[in-house]
């Protein structure tokens, strides 16, 4: 990373290519401004290990916050999952052998998106959909309030997978290490038990989160370590290419991973190279030509 001459440093030049290698190089992190279906028909087929993305929900409504906006159009969600086709092919052409497809959806256009993946993917590729639960916002006034997202996770072939435990109940550990319904079986409560497919203790990034950095609809860190540790290697290469404020990059670095992201809004892009160059990470950002 270069410095000024006051000593103080200086984001990494934006600047036009033509048809780079879109890899990490000897910097771990590439982020690329550009339109993702451009920039990714380059990317060797089978060169990466995870992928992670997180599109627009099709709400209908504008996101605005102090550090970026974008427009989120509502459609049919038929609709809604044909125009994200041609992204999920060329992500799942993108995965190596063992690699994993994380998309990260609402309850808008999810169950549309589902069975699309099935057909991109091969239905035998479908492994879990994980829903993510939180509080907060607005209260609903006619409907139960809708306070959860999905992540739908397909994987090609035997998936790298490590399993995360959490404490066991109260209630379980004063039972002690066998199992309240078969007490032939033991428990090892030091270990936890392993994690399942419905997640409440993570928070969403409210306003007074010390990881707020402005940009909307942003995800927390603790969300994408835990899909990172879980569905990659140490030194695998992660895929994000709807980076929005670039939690998916942080995570990444943090899990000991390099990290390929992309936004088509220069404001996400600017929002994600601050926010590497405050965590110190050594990254290089192009911009993708139109057309």
């Amino acid at each position: 990373m270069r410095h000024s001459e006051g000593g103080s440093a200086e984001l990494p030049a934006l600047f036009p290519v033509t048809g780079p290698e879109i890899r990490p190089g000897a910097e771990p992190v590439l982020l690329v401004e550009g339109r993702a279906e451009a920039w990714l028909t380059m990317l060797p087929a089978g060169s990466v290990q995870l992928v992670y993305v997180d599109p627009p929900f099709g709400t209908g409504k504008r996101r605005e916050s102090s550090a970026g906006a974008y427009d989120d159009p509502a459609a049919h969600p038929r609709e809604y999952a044909e125009a994200l086709r041609p992204l999920l092919e060329l992500l799942w052409r993108a995965l190596d052998e063992r690699g994993t497809l994380l998309v990260h959806l609402d309850h808008h256009a999810s169950h549309y998106v589902k069975v699309l993946l099935d057909d991109t993917c091969g239905i035998g590729a479908f492994r879990n959909e994980i829903v993510w639960c939180y509080n907060g916002g607005g209260v609903a006034r006619s409907d139960y309030a809708r306070k959860h997202d999905v992540i739908l996770r397909y994987a090609k072939g035997e998936p790298r997978f490590h399993v995360v435990r959490r404490p066991y109940k109260e209630n379980t550990q004063a039972v002690g290490r066998h199992s309240t319904y078969a007490k032939e079986v033991a428990i090892d409560l030091a270990r936890g038990t392993p994690l399942t497919d419905w997640w409440t203790d993570i928070p969403t990034v409210t306003g007074w989160n010390p990881e707020r950095v402005g940009y909307p609809t942003q995800k927390p860190l603790m969300l994408l370590e835990r899909l990172i540790t879980t569905c990659s290697d140490a030194g695998d290469l992660v895929l994000d290419p709807c980076c929005g404020s670039g939690t998916t990059a942080l995570a990444a670095r943090r899990q000991g991973r390099m990290a390929l992201i992309g936004d088509r809004s220069p404001a996400a892009v600017a929002v994600s190279a601050e926010r590497l160059q405050a965590a110190g990470e050594v990254f290089r950002r192009v911009r993708w030509p139109e057309g």
